[in-house]
């Protein structure tokens, strides 16, 4: 049987293996009638891993295209030669599927392929969780105005893709509302882990609160997270926080936390995939601090640990947290909560009362809905030029 030719253009670098990354190189593995080639721009800059790593990491073609970046939009155009060499070459593929949203690679890829009256199938995946949402500006006046002006343009051409993958049914209901008139495909991420290889157990000696992702300080609300932490150990000296990741403008924070409370606070940095095990494995709970997201991988694989995760009630963990063994949303973005309910678990984990069939009841619900056997058919239908 003929496989299918598949195309994934990323946003940003590959090398920085962030959640993006990481599902394109867990759905590579898993899509096996597909050809899949993956185009990802170089730069250098907050890269985790080799191109050699993270070619080894990837069951799929890997191949950089150099990019033009506009000065203050920062959008990024694939205008050098290998980006039109690239180009040149997309009728060959059945199908592609694109999550970076800068509106002049998408016009390049569409008019390139009307030019040749490609019949290959486009999907736009929305990863980000800024999707048509001005996000704020650093106190820069003619960006905001620039970024202003560009939010139409951009969601016009986006709007030319015929079809759109959503992770989250916010993204879903804000796509109907803006008149999107192509198929949508609700299709949430999936887990990444066997139920059978998982480790479980009651960490009897300590209460330790785990915190993982890109230590971004808007996106991740790593400010947060901060106050969060401080008020805890104010209260209770005996509760560790664990974090895990690196890079942007909330690494040197996390940084600070660590050495002013070193018995409260260890920063891991990037982490790898056996040191994040072995830290889903030892902690009782799961907190995530953001303003923004998707539908979030890294809550996700800690619930399919056992984790109860607290979160503020915003698009990603509403769709994940629909029971209360699993955790509890707090109203955005209510710190004094937030710390309550970091206490509350503490006074269950003192009493006993986070065992081990606790984390099973939560493992055994999560992989109901959001296991690999039951996501990965919808994908490969949707992909499937």
């Amino acid at each position: 049987m003929k496989r299918s030719k598949l195309a994934i253009f990323t946003e940003d670098n590959f090398r920085t293996f962030g959640g993006v990354q990481k599902y394109i190189i867990e759905l590579c593995k898993r899509l096996k009638d597909f050809d899949i080639t993956v185009f990802s721009y170089e730069d250098d800059r907050n890269a985790n891993l080799s191109k050699s790593e993270i070619k080894a990491l990837l069951k799929a073609k890997l191949k950089f295209l150099r990019l033009f970046t506009i000065p203050i939009s920062k959008e990024k155009i694939p205008f050098s030669f290998s980006g039109l060499m690239i180009l040149r070459n997309l009728g060959a593929f059945d199908s592609i599927y694109i999550t970076d949203s800068s509106a002049p690679t998408i016009f390049m890829i569409l008019m390139y392929l009307k030019m040749k009256r490609a019949r290959t199938k486009i999907i736009f995946g929305i990863h980000n969780p800024g999707f048509l949402r001005n996000q704020p500006q650093k106190n820069n006046l003619t960006r905001r105005i620039l970024l202003d002006l560009y939010r139409p343009i951009q969601k016009a051409i986006l709007f030319k893709i015929p079809n759109m993958h959503v992770i989250n049914t916010f993204d879903l209901r804000r796509l109907k509302a803006l008149g999107y008139k192509g198929k949508i495909y609700y299709i949430p991420n999936f887990l990444y882990y066997d139920i059978n290889h998982i480790r479980v157990k009651q960490n009897k000696k300590e209460f330790i609160v785990l915190f993982g992702g890109r230590l971004s300080v808007y996106h991740k609300g790593i400010d947060i997270l901060i106050k969060v932490i401080q008020e805890v150990i104010k209260t209770n000296k005996n509760i560790k926080f664990h974090i895990f990741g690196s890079g942007e403008d909330g690494q040197k924070l996390v940084e600070e936390l660590s050495n002013k409370y070193p018995s409260n606070v260890k920063y891991l940095g990037f982490a790898s995939n056996d040191q994040v095990e072995n830290e889903y494995f030892n902690a009782s709970l799961f907190i995530m601090t953001s303003r923004i997201e998707a539908l979030p991988a890294v809550t996700l694989e800690a619930q399919a640990h056992g984790l109860p995760l607290i979160a503020f009630d915003i698009k990603g963990p509403h769709d994940i947290i629909k029971n209360d063994f699993q955790g509890t949303l707090i109203e955005p973005f209510k710190i004094d909560d937030f710390v309550e309910a970091i206490l509350y678990y503490y006074k269950l984990w003192e009493n006993g009362d986070l065992s081990e069939s606790c984390k099973r009841q939560i493992i055994n619900y999560i992989f109901s809905k959001y296991s690999d056997k039951k996501i990965i058919p919808k994908l490969e239908k949707m992909l499937m030029g």
